[in-house]
């Protein structure tokens, strides 16, 4: 048998949408014994702006939700506001507690060692699950989560 293969970058057509999301339904049953595709890859912006300048953005966070899980794919600070002012705790603490209310049990995200914040996700609740080595970039990257206490 022979094989053509194709590679995009763009969202998938109606076709591919179809099949994956047949096959993805069989493989959850089979897996997790129900259907878990609206628990996965739904996506989640937080945005700060400036309370007494509301066209001033301050920071933001991109996430995922998959399995009761939020990923964190970025946390960022306008650079001059990143100490001084805890918008990126303020940040955290707000998806603590959005997590809390949809009953999501972990906040799971990924840092590198080049990016010197691991003091401040573990000043956050943040665990070290998982160090990985030596990636393609020459660095280390760390997998930190927080359990959220859903009581």
């Amino acid at each position: 048998m022979e094989f053509n293969i194709h590679f995009s970058f763009d969202d998938a057509n109606n076709d591919i949408k179809s099949f994956l999301k047949k096959e993805w339904f069989s493989a959850n049953l089979v897996h997790f014994g129900r259907d878990i595709s609206d628990e996965i890859n739904q996506p989640l912006t937080v945005t700060v702006y400036n309370k007494s300048s509301p066209q001033q953005l301050l920071g933001a966070a991109r996430c995922i939700i998959m399995g009761h899980t939020l990923r964190v794919s970025q946390l960022l600070v306008i650079e001059e506001y990143r100490e001084s002012y805890g918008i990126g705790t303020f940040i955290l603490q707000q998806l603590e507690d959005f997590a809390r209310k949809n009953n999501w049990h972990k906040i799971r995200l990924s840092t590198s060692k080049k990016h010197d914040n691991i003091e401040f996700y573990q000043k956050n609740g943040f665990v070290i699950e998982a160090t990985l080595e030596n990636d393609a970039f020459q660095t280390t990257w760390y997998i930190l989560s927080k359990f959220i206490d859903l009581q």
